[in-house]
């Protein structure tokens, strides 16, 4: 049985038309704007053919983590996709305090968000720390920027995005490289869902990498974008950059300081290197967190590179960079493919009797530069994923060149001279470093308790009519004898072949301890003044000595163990401080007869003058290269003294 169909009218039939076309576009509509269409216009395809869930947004970094551990970096072997193109077009951070790590091609653009979720999500514990903060002055503001905020009234907060290079181009010419590859931009939006970040966006604070860091805070509320740009390779350089980017609303992941070393050379040696921070507290001696740092285990490790070695060029500022360059790790120095100790303590050595974190690396090769840098693991509580400041911190590079002679070895905490700390002179073949401290130490012990015995002859603890100052303390004399006593037995070696002309050469007539020569013979028979106030021209020795006859030249400040037992062979001594002898003449009592040579009259041969600008020009117990300026230890200016007492002083350098 069939109904008949009834016919429609012409307005009829136009409004069926109009409405199905109303009926197909909202369809269209719906497809295009349903999340779950986009994010399948984003899948990406893996190796096995199979799409990825648009949930797994990290994909990528999982994937690229693995082909990094497999020393795959760039995605460029044959057959392989580049990685950034197999990556989603947004790339989701993956939490507060974590490390997202991706390859970039040269002239890509990676862009990240940070979602509100992470944004709102609850603040992170960050330890308890050191004992207090290192230092003075080391703190750095960081980089801020106010949020242009669409809607007045909502609540925002600071985050804070920094960056690591992890990996970088290298140099594929077989010229010299003098410089690094460039640096990657970091483009930080300035206010909220605002995608156009990236080289050609807009409303966004941009940032070159600094030598492989940047970090950028802005006042935020919801969702924040971030862009990484690699620029284009110039020629000699090859390769794929890998970065290591973190957002936190907590602090920043890696920090870096960008003014201060806070790392300071003390000496070196043929194949080793002593370094040592800076005061880390300038509390005192009674108080808790003095005492705090003292018990730490070291807190902070190096990183170290011959300058030879490039490849670090462009990430010195990168905790990640370093470490991925395996020279330091842990208490590990690698360098050429070698393992050497790095030893590590806390001490109080050195001016100001403050606590520091002493480093000695060995296995060095001689006559060769490096560049060091002070480095912290993570906040120093943890590190890594999930921690508050993880990423670790950098501080700027210290340069150090180790010997060439080999007959100077560095020496350091002596149980009586326990503030010597430089090279001595030395001689493999007849003592090793135990050796050498027990020699020198036991004689400057022993000569300490002959002058201990004549200041008890003093009446020190008598009334202030009948006291020899009223300034001064037989402790005071003790002190400033016991300062100058081990400056002066205990002399500070350079190389011979060390140009410096505030350096004063010792033993040259003496045979090298390995046979080689450095000295010419006409060299020795040249005359050599070092009265140059001698009192008469005509007939006085001072001015008919030759390098060969003079006491200075041809011997060293200590001949009973240096001339006697080390036999070191030729090298220079950094002479010690002039205001060492002067403080001793001016904290003791005139009665012990203590007295420096005159300006002219052999001072120079003896003692050397502190430098205004922080050089080691001379030597003092305590000094480090690139601190101290003359003005740190103010000495008393004292000339007017006797020479009667210049053998015992100036222990006979003339």
């Amino acid at each position: 049985m069939r109904f008949p169909c009834a016919k429609l009218t012409p307005l009829q039939s136009r409004f069926v038309a109009s409405f199905s076309a109303l009926c197909l576009l909202g369809i269209v509509y719906w497809s295009l704007s349903n999340p779950h269409f986009a994010y399948a216009a984003e899948l990406a395809v893996d190796g096995s053919g199979q799409a990825r869930s648009g949930e797994d947004h990290n994909w990528h970094r999982i994937e690229q983590s693995r082909l990094h551990d497999d020393e795959v970096e760039d995605g460029s072997e044959a057959g392989e996709v580049p990685l950034l193109g197999r990556a989603a077009a947004v790339t989701a951070i993956s939490a507060n305090n974590a490390p997202n790590q991706l390859n970039i091609q040269p002239g890509n653009t990676t862009l990240w968000v940070y979602s509100n979720e992470l944004f709102t999500s609850p603040s992170t514990p960050t330890g308890p720390g050191l004992p207090s903060d290192p230092g003075v002055k080391r703190h750095v503001e960081p980089m801020h920027h106010d949020l242009k905020r669409r809607q007045d009234g909502a609540q925002t907060k600071t985050i804070y995005v920094s960056i690591n290079t992890c990996v970088q181009p290298t140099w594929n010419e077989t010229s010299l490289q003098t410089v690094g590859p460039p640096q990657l931009t970091l483009y930080v939006s300035s206010e909220a869902n605002n995608d156009a970040v990236g080289p050609d966006g807009t409303s966004q604070v941009v940032q070159t990498l600094s030598e492989g860091f940047a970090n950028v805070s802005v006042t935020a509320s919801g969702t924040w974008y971030i862009a990484v740009s690699a620029p284009a390779l110039p020629s000699g350089f090859v390769g794929v950059w890998n970065y290591e980017l973190a957002v936190s609303h907590d602090a920043y992941y890696h920090s870096a300081d960008e003014s201060d070393a806070f790392l300071f050379q003390v000496d070196t040696d043929f194949e080793s290197a002593l370094l040592v921070t800076g005061d880390l507290t300038q509390q005192k001696p009674s108080t808790a967190t003095f005492q705090q740092w003292l018990d730490l285990s070291p807190p902070f490790s190096i990183f170290a590179a011959n300058v030879n070695d490039t490849s670090i060029l462009g990430m010195q500022n990168s905790y990640c960079g370093w470490s991925n360059k395996h020279q330091v790790a842990g208490s590990q120095l690698d360098l050429n493919g070698t393992k050497s100790g790095v030893q590590m303590s806390m001490i109080t050595r050195g001016l100001g009797s403050k606590p520091k974190e002493q480093f000695y690396v060995t296995n060095l090769d001689n006559s060769s530069s490096y560049i060091g840098v002070l480095a912290q693991s993570g906040n120093s509580t943890n590190s890594g994923a999930g921690v508050v400041g993880g990423g670790g911190k950098i501080w700027q590079p210290v340069p150090w060149q180790t010997k060439t002679d080999g007959n100077c070895a560095l020496m350091f905490d002596l149980p009586f001279c326990s503030d010597v700390a430089y090279a001595v002179p030395s001689n493999p073949q007849t003592y090793n470093i135990t050796g050498l401290r027990e020699v020198f130490d036991n004689y400057t012990s022993v000569s300490y308790q002959q002058f201990a015995y004549s200041l008890q002859q003093i009446p020190c603890n008598t009334t202030s009519d009948a006291q020899y100052s009223n300034v001064k303390t037989c402790d005071d004399c003790a002190a400033a004898y016991k300062q100058w006593l081990c400056a002066v037995s205990i002399p500070r070696c350079e190389d011979f072949t060390n140009p410096a002309t505030y350096l004063q050469k010792r033993n040259m007539g003496q045979v090298y301890f390995n046979n080689q020569s450095y000295i010419s013979p006409d060299i020795l028979t040249q005359p050599y003044i070092p009265m140059s106030r001698a009192p008469t021209l005509q007939g006085s020795p001072a001015y008919s000595q030759t390098y060969n006859t003079s006491l200075a030249t041809n011997s060293s400040r200590n001949t009973a163990i240096i001339d006697s037992l080390i036999m070191p062979g030729p090298y220079n001594e950094l002479l010690p401080c002039e205001d060492l002898c002067y403080s001793l003449v001016q904290s003791c009592p005139s009665s012990l007869g203590f007295g420096c040579p005159y300006p002219g009259r052999g001072l120079e041969a003896g003692y050397g003058v502190r430098s205004t600008n922080g050089s080691l020009t001379c030597s003092y117990l305590g000094a480090v290269y690139s601190l101290n300026a003359a003005t740190d230890l103010v000495a008393p200016v004292f000339r007017a003294v006797s020479l009667a007492a210049l053998v015992m002083v100036g222990l006979g350098v003339v």
